[in-house]
């Protein structure tokens, strides 16, 4: 048996890339410790380790790492992964996974693991991440279609290479999913509400609902429970159509700049046109 730590990092989002490599090492019946430690170091108010919130049993399941040794593996992990590691072009910019032995059976991870695959073990760690998070963010299913519209820090210069989504581009694909079925209105969901343009989407539904905001995993649970769901560039809206379980679900064939989406896999998910 080996032993693993998982570095968890970023958003809501970007935990779920990682507890999903950790169901991988696991499935393979390998120990596994989720390592919290860059939280620790976090200046951003909006990166918080809120997985946990999300999926209770998290703790029974795993071991938290978060004391003096998790830093400095997570520390040892930041050096590999600037000064030996490139970036790919099979995966996302900036996402330099990485696996390395640092003691006899002992093994880190660390990277934003935003890749999925066909690969058999991809499948059953998604499975499985599916069935027992589930349980956790059902609830009354809203028969309206949610739209996500991911402004916040792509709109900061040093984020600017995801780029962003135009309205008239997720327009035209609500205009399609609402000629196939009936909602009972559109749900907008934008971490910068005051910096998109509503209005547009009045000529699609009479009623268009603003989602209310609040902590992450109550808006994600929200989300979730949409009959409709078409996604920004945003791994956050990306998990919520997939462990929603939505039927009726759409991300952008563009993922970042330049960077089409088809890099994350997940190739069985329809895709939007858009430009970035």
């Amino acid at each position: 048996m080996s032993f693993n730590d998982v570095v968890i990092r970023g958003g809501l989002g970007n935990q779920l890339f990682c507890l999903f490599h950790a169901y991988k090492i696991l499935l393979n019946e390998d120990n596994v410790s989720l390592n919290l430690a860059s939280y620790n170091l976090s200046k951003r108010n909006d990166r918080n380790f809120i997985l946990e919130n999300l999926y209770p049993s998290l703790k029974r399941e795993f071991k938290i790492r978060n004391g003096i040794n998790a830093f400095f593996l997570f520390i040892y992990a930041l050096l590999i992964e600037k000064i030996l590691m490139s970036n790919s072009i099979e995966r996302l910019p900036g996402d330099k996974t990485i696996c390395v032995k640092y003691w006899s059976n002992h093994f880190l991870h660390s990277g934003y693991f935003q890749k999925v695959t066909n690969s058999e073990l991809d499948i059953r760690a998604l499975k499985l991440l599916q069935k027992n998070l589930y349980p956790y963010i059902k609830s009354k299913k809203n028969n309206c279609l949610a739209i996500h519209i991911r402004r916040g820090d792509y709109l900061n210069k040093r984020h600017s290479n995801h780029g962003l989504i135009k309205e008239k581009d997720i327009y035209k694909e609500a205009r399609k999913f609402l000629s196939k079925k009936k909602y009972s209105g559109i749900t907008i969901y934008s971490d910068s509400p005051d910096k998109i343009n509503v209005d547009i989407f009045r000529n699609l539904h009479k009623k268009i609902f603003l989602d209310e905001g609040g902590n992450d995993f109550e808006v994600f649970k929200r989300m979730c429970n949409h009959s409709g769901l078409i996604a920004s560039n945003s791994s956050f809206s990306l998990w919520a159509g997939i462990l929603g379980s939505i039927k009726d679900f759409s991300i952008p064939n563009f993922w970042m700049k330049n960077v089409k989406s088809n890099v994350i896999g997940f190739d069985y998910l329809h895709r939007y046109e858009c430009k970035i």
